[in-house]
């Protein structure tokens, strides 16, 4: 699937620092402190992400966007342990990978997380997983976190299908993968208008070097602005099925004035009598 690469970078960096240190006490000169700092630090850095490896962690974060506008920025999902050596992986994210036909705790290249960054105006993206999308954004951007047991070189393809079962999104790009966890994104962004078939699921499926990695399924929601539009004619006046929803939250709104008008009333007419 991916050409691994012959060099062992985590490796090289731990020789590396022992050597710098063998070489600081090995000669007494002025450089020595600064060879023993370089190793050390060489040293420390492997084995602070050996640690984070250890606890499921890792130095690619998981995209976390907030916005203004009272929209909400990130739905809550949930983790699970069934992730090879303990690593945590989404719910969506399994059954993406389970739609592709591939067992999550043997498949070398694993999606942990996925979804789509949407935009909307001038506010800060927001990040949608398994929550519908509002049908009135401007842009969506798919990402994945694909967890590596090795590093690799290779080809990541993004594609979107409508409610139609059109391509409406195709996009792919050669990416430098190490051992671990990636955020992956590509360099584009779908534009959403009108015209998307948007009526039933959509599908995100992502792919590395022709191998389908995940099959993703999101719904849209229909805003509050186009449910108002759908119910306004033409010619800017309200339809008959508004008229009527109106009228009748006005009378409603009337009966209950007048109940309590009449609560207030009745003390007054007992005093009075």
């Amino acid at each position: 699937m991916f050409e691994r690469w012959k060099i062992d970078r985590r490796f090289a960096e731990i020789v590396g620092g022992i050597g710098l240190l063998l070489l600081a006490f090995a000669f007494d000169s002025g450089m020595s402190w600064l060879l023993a700092v370089a190793g050390i630090y060489l040293l420390s850095r492997q084995f602070t992400q050996t640690n984070r490896a250890m606890r499921g962690e890792s130095s690619s974060t998981v995209p976390r966007f907030r916005g203004s506008g009272g929209r909400q920025r990130e739905d809550e999902t949930h983790l699970i342990d069934d992730a090879p050596e303990g690593s945590q992986i989404y719910t969506h994210a399994r059954d993406a990978v389970l739609r592709a036909g591939l067992d999550p705790s043997t498949v070398p290249v694993l999606p942990v997380d996925l979804g789509l960054m949407v935009f909307t105006r001038d506010e800060l993206p927001a990040v949608y997983r398994s929550r519908a999308v509002p049908d009135d954004v401007d842009f969506v951007q798919p990402f994945v976190q694909l967890r590596l047991a090795t590093q690799a070189t290779g080809k990541v393809r993004f594609e979107m299908i409508d409610a139609d079962g059109q391509s409406v999104f195709i996009h792919e790009d050669m990416y430098n993968l190490h051992a671990g966890m990636n955020l992956v994104s590509p360099s584009a962004r779908l534009p959403i208008h009108d015209a998307h078939a948007m009526h039933r699921e959509w599908q995100m499926r992502i792919s590395a070097d022709g191998v389908l990695l995940a099959e993703h399924h999101f719904e849209w929601t229909e805003s509050t602005e186009k449910v108002i539009r759908r119910h306004v004619q033409v010619d800017g006046e309200l339809s008959n099925e508004m008229r009527q929803m109106l009228e009748d939250n006005r009378l409603e709104k009337m009966s209950l004035d007048e109940l309590l008008g009449e609560q207030e009333e009745a003390p007054a007419q007992r005093a009075r009598r």
